[in-house]
């Protein structure tokens, strides 16, 4: 039976998405059904299963010898990609997957937390292009539910949200537009919280959304550092370099080169603390005066 169902069909990215470069080296590969990669997808909750279309499917993860981006070679094409975003992993199966990273008010608590020093740092570090004190005007690329924009605007910011996912946009809270061209104007800040790993070309998403931000607005990148990981032989490895979700693989230092190349430079970010507790806000400032971001994925860039 399952020979009779179509399989999915990949292409190839036979240059570096960061650099360019065609001088690529294979760092593993393997199939769709090999262990441990066979069970670690079939324990994940998804709305249609994927396993079915992958029976023929081989992924190949590579490094470029110029510039040392990682990245998987083989992604789903255009069409398979759509059926990912709205069977695969349709609303019900994000909500499953959101609920197995653990209790939900740790991680909402967190997660405002963190907006909330995002908002904080964006405010004080576009003042200088922001004329007459106007508004924030922030755009959130691949914002998931729309948690950040709703406590941006909470904040008096202007602020909207792009998610290619229909099942995230049927369940926001607030509205979200499914591609870049459907948004106006020009922006003061852009963030990519987690984004940047999913994006078949990341070089093109960084130049298209250079043109939509102000000359000195900020942009924010956040991924998973991928330090190190060259195989997908344990759970933490697979949550990394997902082979069809997390295909590009970053580290400090690859996800500065990628935005330099695309118009942007790295920039300390500014401090902003939410904290009620005196001694972990003391370890922050303390952190913070001693710059230990050096491998950081969680970046700060103002447009050149």
């Amino acid at each position: 039976m399952l020979n009779q169902l179509p399989q999915a069909v990949f292409v190839e990215r036979t240059h570096c998405i960061n650099c360019g470069s065609p001088d690529v080296i294979e760092l593993s590969s393997g199939h769709y059904t090999d262990q441990p990669l066979h069970g670690f997808l079939a324990a994940d909750p998804w709305g249609e299963d994927p396993l079915p279309y992958l029976q023929s499917a081989t992924w190949s993860l590579a490094k470029c010898a110029t510039c040392s981006q990682v990245f998987h070679r083989r992604i789903l094409n255009e069409e398979w990609n759509e059926r990912r975003f709205t069977m695969w992993m349709n609303a019900q199966s994000i909500v499953e997957f959101e609920k197995r990273r653990g209790a939900a008010f740790p991680r909402a608590f967190a997660a405002a937390t963190g907006h909330l020093e995002h908002i904080l740092r964006i405010e004080e570090m576009t003042k200088g292009v922001r004329p007459n004190d106007q508004p924030v005007r922030l755009l959130d690329f691949g914002c998931g539910f729309g948690s950040f924009i709703e406590t941006c605007v909470n904040f008096g910011f202007q602020a909207e949200g792009i998610d290619r996912s229909i099942g995230r946009r049927s369940e926001a809270k607030v509205h979200i537009t499914p591609t870049l061209d459907k948004i106006d104007g020009r922006f003061h800040a852009v963030t990519l919280f987690e984004v940047l790993e999913h994006l078949d070309d990341p070089s093109g998403v960084l130049e298209a959304l250079s043109t939509r931000i102000v000359p000195g607005g900020i942009l924010v990148l956040e991924t998973p550092d991928c330090t190190g990981v060259t195989n997908i032989e344990t759970h933490r490895d697979y949550l990394l370099v997902h082979p069809l979700e997390h295909i590009n693989c970053f580290t400090n230092q690859t996800l500065i080169s990628i935005a330099k190349r695309t118009g942007f430079e790295h920039i300390a970010r500014a401090p902003a603390f939410a904290l009620a507790n005196s001694m972990r806000a003391t370890k922050r400032l303390a952190k913070y005066a001693l710059r230990q971001d050096g491998r950081s994925t969680q970046l700060y860039f103002r447009k050149s």
